[in-house]
C-alpha cells in the first residue's frame, strides 16, 4: 500500500491539462471525509483549494480548523464575500448557501459556481447525498456532477459485506432493492455491488447506477479496506466488472481514508 494522498496527488496533478483541477465526489461512506483529507493534504502555500457542494454538506466547526476562509453565512465568522470567491487568497475556501435549519451547506447557484471555479487551482465538491448512510441508491436525478468536472470520484464502502440489506444501511432502499436484485434481509454480497456500480434495467426501466452521471475521468474507489479480506473483496468486485465498464474507468483502487493507504487494483497506466 502507499498514502492514499499521495496517490491522488499524483494522479490529479500528474495527469496531464491544465493547472486547474475539478473533482467531484460521489456515492457513500467516506464523501466528506475525503474531501477533507484531499484539501488538507493537498495545500500548498501559493496553491487556491475550492471546497464546496452540488447537494448538502455538513459545515466542520472552526475549531476544525479545516478551511482558511468561510463564505456562506451562518456563525461561522464569515471571512469573505462574492467578491473574494472570484479573487481568492491562496488556501482553502468553503462556500456555499448556510441553511440554519438543517445545519447544512446548501450549493451555490449553478451559475456562481460556474463564474468562479476557474479562479482555484483545485476545486473539491461533494455531488451525492446519503443521509449519513454507508450504502445508498440513486434517483434519475442524482448524484449532481457539474459538467466542467475533471474527475468523478464514486466511493464505495466495503465494511457493510455480509449485513443484511436494510433501511438502517441503505439510503432509498427501495431503489436499492430493484437495482441489486436482492432482498430485504438478505447478506449484502459481491453481486449486489456490482449491480449499484454499474446501474441495470428493469421492466423496461433503465436503474441509474454510481457513474451514471459522472463527468471527466471516473475513478472507483473502494473506501474502508483495512485489512487483507476487504481488499480480497475490493478485487473480486472489480474483477466481476463488465470488461467495457471497466475499461471506461480511468482507476480502481481500495483503501482507508482513515488510515491514510491505499492500494491501485487498475488503472488506465497499467492497461
Amino acid at each position: 500500500m502507499e498514502p492514499l494522498s499521495a496517490w491522488f496527488k499524483n494522479l490529479f496533478f500528474n495527469s496531464g491539462g491544465d493547472k486547474r483541477t475539478v473533482i467531484t465526489v460521489i456515492g457513500s461512506g467516506g464523501k466528506t471525509s475525503l474531501i477533507w483529507h484531499l484539501a488538507s493534504s493537498l495545500a500548498e502555500p501559493d496553491r487556491r483549494i475550492l471546497v464546496t457542494t452540488t447537494t448538502k454538506m455538513l459545515v466542520p466547526l472552526p475549531g476544525a480548523k479545516l478551511y482558511d476562509f468561510y463564505c456562506g453565512g451562518g456563525n461561522y465568522n464569515e471571512a469573505c464575500n462574492s467578491g473574494a470567491l472570484q479573487n481568492p487568497a491562496p488556501g482553502i475556501t468553503l462556500a456555499g448557501n448556510y441553511n440554519k435549519a438543517s445545519g447544512k451547506l446548501e450549493p451555490l447557484l449553478p451559475d456562481d459556481l460556474e463564474k468562479i471555479y476557474s479562479a482555484y487551482d483545485l476545486v473539491l465538491i461533494e455531488g451525492d447525498g446519503a443521509k449519513g448512510l454507508p450504502l445508498k441508491a440513486w434517483s434519475n436525478y442524482e448524484p449532481v456532477v457539474p459538467a466542467f468536472s475533471d474527475f468523478t470520484i464514486g466511493i464505495l464502502p466495503l465494511i457493510n459485506m455480509g449485513e443484511p440489506v436494510s433501511e438502517k444501511i441503505i439510503h432509498r432502499l427501495p431503489l436499492f432493492l430493484d437495482l441489486s436484485g436482492a432482498a430485504e434481509g438478505e447478506p449484502i454480497k459481491k453481486e449486489h455491488l456490482v449491480k449499484i456500480i454499474t446501474g441495470g434495467t428493469q421492466g423496461g426501466r433503465t436503474l441509474p447506477g454510481l457513474f451514471s452521471r459522472a463527468k471527466g475521468k471516473k475513478i472507483l474507489f473502494f473506501n474502508q479496506a483495512e485489512d487483507d479480506a476487504a481488499i480480497k473483496n475490493a478485487i473480486k468486485i472489480a474483477e466481476s466488472l463488465p470488461p467495457d465498464f471497466r475499461k471506461d474507468l480511468y482507476a480502481i483502487s481500495a483503501g482507508s481514508i482513515k488510515l491514510n493507504n491505499l492500494i491501485n487494483l487498475f488503472s488506465e497506466e497499467t492497461r
